[in-house]
């Protein structure tokens, strides 16, 4: 396969973001893969034939054959990723923070909901192995289209009377509901925009433009799903949380952010379209990814000042990382090259402190921060004093905060306790700067 794992390619929405061509490959096969996983629809919609009751199909009988018979590595692995979806909650380490608390087991209503959407995602793919085995026979159905459309629509009936069926399970005040309805409402909309699209013409494949969108649609499923794991894990994770002295903090989790990167993008793109055609980008911690040059290209408004943390010290440990720095301070020179020339990109090598000390108080529209623990060290201070840099209304945003990483954990909690902040997949964090009281 292009890459050593679907899993561990870290694929991003929109492509522009996408940090490699294997990654863009890996993204089409993977959409290609999407047509090969099974679904029992007696074990998991119930044995009841709801409105909307499927046709008899050998692939939904018989999904692991209908795989073989296509012979396609690339529908192989989708198959074996379908599979692997998670079916409960992402499991959060706590063994190490003091701050956590034990957790609740997860809900009959959870378990449930992720079984409903790995069987769907398999549906899916049974669809798509099923079009493709017609094809290859040279069978006459092969050309028509509309059937096939239907009869993948048709899965979104039995979706419905499946959520209907969990709510028994559902527990008041267990925090899970909301995100469960969330994703399942979010599959609905996906098989609807499905079979509003007009069924492709021969320019656009035919068949194989139609199998296409089926493999993309059981691969958005499979994300879905892994998605809400992961949302649901952070929430159990979120409620355990408590500030010595002070009580439980305030989250707003988004899934709609696919990583740190893409919350990043987001919240760019909101300011934009929001009227504010010019804005200032600091990121304090230059990051090795390489969306600076992507986000310069996409907003001809914004100002892009990048910051490689220079150490400030003499021993060994300090020169060792103040040279990988220095190489990303290089790499990030020579991205945003062409931006730097027009005034729109300065990259420095120097302390925060050096910065900050540069840039006048309520200035900055929005300012990044690495808490990874290879990033700014004093975490409490700099978002103290990178805060006053920042536009009331501005965003102070940061990398790099999570479970995984206690020591910054903690120092955001003491300073933004009582306080609104927004959390994404992949470490990433962001709350809305308030005047300072006089």
């Amino acid at each position: 396969s292009v890459c050593s794992s679907l899993r561990s390619c870290r694929c991003r929405r929109p492509a522009a973001l996408v940090s490699s061509t294997m990654c863009r490959a890996a993204a089409a096969a993977a959409a290609a893969i999407a047509a090969a996983l099974s679904w029992r629809p007696a074990a998991a919609f119930g044995t009841g034939t709801a409105s909307g009751a499927l046709a008899p199909s050998p692939c939904l009988a018989s999904l692991e054959a209908c795989v073989q018979q296509a012979g396609v590595e690339e529908f192989a692995e989708l198959h074996r990723w379908l599979l692997q979806s998670p079916l409960e909650p992402s499991r959060v380490d706590r063994a190490a923070l003091s701050l956590a608390a034990s957790a609740a087991q997860p809900s009959q209503l959870e378990l449930a909901a992720f079984v409903l959407f790995r069987d769907l995602g398999l549906g899916l793919l049974a669809r798509a192995l099923e079009l493709l085995l017609l094809c290859r026979g040279s069978d006459s159905a092969c050309r028509q289209l509309l059937p096939h459309i239907e009869q993948v629509y048709g899965l979104r009936d039995a979706l419905e009377a499946r959520i209907v069926s969990l709510s028994p399970g559902y527990a008041p005040d267990a925090g899970t509901r909301s995100a469960v309805l969330r994703t399942g409402r979010n599959v609905r909309n996906d098989l609807d925009r499905f079979a509003r699209a007009p069924a492709p013409g021969a320019e656009e494949g035919g068949a194989s433009g139609l199998l296409t969108r089926i493999a993309e649609l059981a691969h958005l499923v499979g994300r879905r799903t892994r998605m809400l794991s992961h949302m649901l894990g952070m929430h159990a994770w979120v409620r355990t949380l408590r500030v010595p002295g002070r009580g439980a903090p305030v989250f707003v989790l988004h899934d709609e952010y696919t990583s740190w990167l893409d919350m990043v993008e987001s919240l760019v793109g909101v300011m934009v379209r929001n009227g504010q055609k010019a804005l200032t980008f600091v990121e304090v911690g230059i990051s090795a990814e390489p969306f600076q040059h992507t986000l310069l290209q996409e907003f001809s408004g914004l100002q892009y000042i990048g910051l490689a943390l220079d150490p400030g010290s003499a021993d060994a440990t300090a020169a060792a990382v103040q040279q990988r720095r220095h190489q990303l301070f290089q790499e990030a020179q020579a991205r945003t090259q062409a931006f730097a020339v027009a005034g729109r990109s300065v990259v420095h090598f120097a302390t925060s402190g050096a910065l900050a000390a540069n840039l006048p108080r309520d200035a900055l529209d929005l300012v990044l921060l690495d808490l990874s623990g290879d990033g700014v060290q004093d975490v409490q201070q700099e978002l103290a004093m990178w805060e006053t840099r920042v536009k009331p209304g501005g965003i102070l945003a940061a990398r790099g905060f999570g479970p995984e990483w206690p020591e910054s954990l903690q120092a955001v909690l003491a300073h933004r306790h009582g306080n609104d902040m927004h959390m994404s997949v992949g470490g990433g964090l962001w709350w809305f700067v308030e005047p300072e009281e006089e």
